[in-house]
């Protein structure tokens, strides 16, 4: 009955964490789990493993599991995991002078938080602290919730990091016990469902030392402050008759408060790194306990363990390969499973049949290998094997087994390039690999030539008009060579005056230079330009011929006459420096007739000057205007100043005949 009172004092006391805001008294807070017997008293702490269980769907409220006491003050600690129903930033600490920090949590989803009241303390803030969103491990994972003293303050854990620290005035639970609770809190219903929740190893510490406890006690009820109106329903349940291993939630008995939970004895304690155990717990003494783990465990992606043993110790233990024992208890017992580890190599190819994949010990060694490497597909398409993604070529490797592998052959893929031609030898047919370039040529690109015709290469079908030209090779490719029927054209330069010129390169549109050309039947040319006296001259004649032809083009080339004259018309037998377009220059002397012509001048385009005596006169023309400079001869200079005397004395006598009248 003292326990029992006990545990009414602890359970008045606890309240959920994470509350940011009060809340009506027509709130519940709905509470099942189990506390500890008289030997927990007077205690420095409490410790205990609870499974994260997630997502958990809430209407309203949320859940929390946690390990917590009053202390001898009436101060309440409590560290465990909240799983809220709105996702949201929540303060990450906080004291009764402020809070710290945010972080987003996401409804359904667990948060490790601790929380403490002070003494004596009536109010509904949050004094304590907050993890990160998803923060107590994956789904199914057992994790360690526990609080120490340390000095005159309390330290709160998870899985041995530090989250937290509070001094709540007191250094002992005094006649209190812990606490392992699963509670529904801040909410109007008792409609919600909570998945089952499994709580383990709940301990209490004295001088820093911890205990298991012996007894656990169950109790379903409410939190401080609840209306009890509507009934809990939200049971405790000990998990396979396995002592200090319970689970709360829905579904579960609903069982008086203060019925005893478990009284253990002696424990077996069952060790596996890998796979699900069975066997732990507490058991009565002289009982046949049974244990055992899977022959085979799939630990990760690729990787899995083998059971190859038990190490056992303690009074009567099993040591052994079997993966299913049991022993008779008279004592403490620990078993140990062994473990041997595998890792798989995954082996494939798109094509052909890959050999050697498999489980494999680790550090052994694995030939992987492939039947074919090459394989041919129609309409001119194949694969290649090209080696495998760990860059080995040969068809068949060895590799050390040291993790897992996914080894895969890799594969080329080529293009057949065909070559059809009626005159001459292709030269390029063959496989290629996808999105290469290929060279292809032909042997011979004229035949039956003469003077007027010639049958000559076109095109590679239409695609390419060189002979000589380079193909990708982005799938199969045929290609027939076409061949036409060419004939002469030949082209005959003149200047403007339609006179005939020598040494003219004429350049076609096709590239072709010249003034005799073979060009297709029915295929229009254009002449761009054509070099004359070292000058480029822009064209645009179009040639189409049918035949054997020839073609008058003129070309921006003119004769110039140069000439000097006095000014009263008279010839003058100047000398003249010309330079022309392209650059080069040439004296010339006019002769008595005072005249000269240049010939086939290109656009007609000279500058430069004239002499003639003392006096020098310069010139420029384009085109086919003519050069005339008039000169002022000595002579003439002589006449106009004999006028000019003529006339200052005229003026002068007209003068001194109007001063004689007055």
């Amino acid at each position: 009955m003292r326990e029992y009172r006990l545990a009414l004092i602890l359970i008045l006391a606890l309240v959920l964490a994470l509350r940011t805001v009060p809340y009506a008294s027509a709130q519940y807070w709905f509470q099942s789990g189990a506390y500890g017997g008289l030997s927990s008293q007077y205690n420095s702490g409490a410790s205990g493993y609870i499974e994260t269980v997630y997502p958990q769907y809430l209407n309203n409220g949320s859940y929390g599991f946690w390990i917590g006491e009053t202390l001898s003050n009436n101060a309440f600690i409590q560290v465990g995991y909240e799983i809220t129903n709105s996702s949201g930033y929540y303060p990450q600490e906080c004291s009764p002078s402020s809070c710290n920090g945010s972080t987003y949590i996401t409804a359904g989803y667990p948060t490790w938080f601790w929380e403490y009241f002070p003494a004596n303390y009536n109010g509904t803030n949050f004094y304590g602290g907050i993890g990160s969103n998803d923060s107590v491990g994956t789904n199914g994972t057992f994790n360690r919730y526990y609080f120490v003293l340390n000095g005159s303050s309390w330290d709160f854990y998870f899985n041995k990091q530090l989250i937290g620290t509070a001094n709540v005035g007191t250094e002992s639970s005094g006649i209190n016990s812990p606490a392992a609770y699963a509670e529904l809190a801040n909410t109007n219903t008792n409609q919600n469902f909570m998945y089952k929740v499994m709580f383990k190893n709940i301990s209490y510490y004295k001088n820093g030392v911890p205990y298991l406890l012996e007894k656990g006690y169950a109790y379903i009820g409410y939190g401080r402050n609840s209306n009890t109106s509507l009934s809990n329903t939200y049971g405790v349940k000990e998990v396979n008759n396995r002592a200090n291993f319970f689970e709360v939630g829905s579904g579960l008995p609903v069982v008086a408060n203060g019925s005893l939970l478990w009284n253990n004895l002696y424990r077996l304690n069952i060790s596996s790194q890998y796979g699900n155990s069975t066997g732990s717990g507490y058991y009565s003494t002289f009982s046949e306990a049974h244990f055992s783990v899977p022959k085979s465990v799939v630990v990760g992606n690729g990787t899995r363990a083998y059971f190859v043993g038990w190490a056992g110790r303690g009074p009567g233990a099993y040591t052994g390969p079997s993966n299913s024992s049991s022993v008779a208890i008279s004592g403490n017992i620990s078993e140990t499973a062994l473990w041997d580890v595998q890792y798989y190599v995954n082996a494939t190819s798109d094509y052909g049949n890959v050999s050697g994949g498999g489980w494999y010990d680790s550090g052994s060694i694995a030939t992987i290998s492939i039947d074919k490497t090459l394989i041919n597909f129609s309409n001119g398409t194949r694969e290649i094997f090209s080696g495998w993604n760990s860059g080995q070529p040969s068809s068949s490797i060895s590799i050390a087994v040291n993790k897992p592998e996914n080894i895969s052959a890799e594969w080329t893929r080529q293009y057949f390039l065909g070559l059809t031609t009626q005159y001459g030898k292709g030269s390029g047919e063959g496989w290629y690999n996808s999105g290469s370039s290929v060279d292809i040529s032909l042997s011979q690109t004229l035949f039956n030539q003469t003077n007027s015709s010639a049958i000559a290469f076109y095109s590679w079908g239409g695609e390419y008009n060189e002979s000589n030209t380079t193909v990708v090779m982005n799938g199969p490719v045929y290609l027939t060579a076409i061949f036409n029927k060419e004939y002469a054209a030949r082209l005959y330069p003149q200047n403007e005056e339609g006179q005939y010129l020598h040494n003219v390169t004429f350049y076609l549109s096709n590239g072709d230079s010249g003034t005799e050309f073979l060009l297709f039947s029915g295929k229009q040319y254009r002449v761009v330009s054509a070099e004359y006296k070292g000058t480029r001259m822009n064209l645009n004649y179009s040639l189409n011929i049918s035949s054997l032809k020839s073609f008058y083009l003129k070309l921006p080339v003119y004769n110039l006459n140069i000439s000097a004259t006095s000014m009263l018309n008279a010839p003058l037998n100047a000398s003249a420096y010309v330079s022309f377009s392209n650059g080069s220059s040439s004296y010339i002397y006019l002769g008595r007739n005072g005249t000269s012509m240049i010939r086939n001048v290109t656009f007609g385009k000279v500058s430069g000057y004239m002499k003639y005596g003392f006096i020098t006169e310069a010139f420029s023309s384009t085109g086919k205007s003519e050069v005339k400079v008039v000169f002022i001869t000595f002579d003439m200079l002589v006449l106009i100043i004999a006028v000019i005397a003529a006339m200052a004395l005229g003026l002068l006598l007209h003068s001194r005949a109007m001063r004689n009248k007055i």
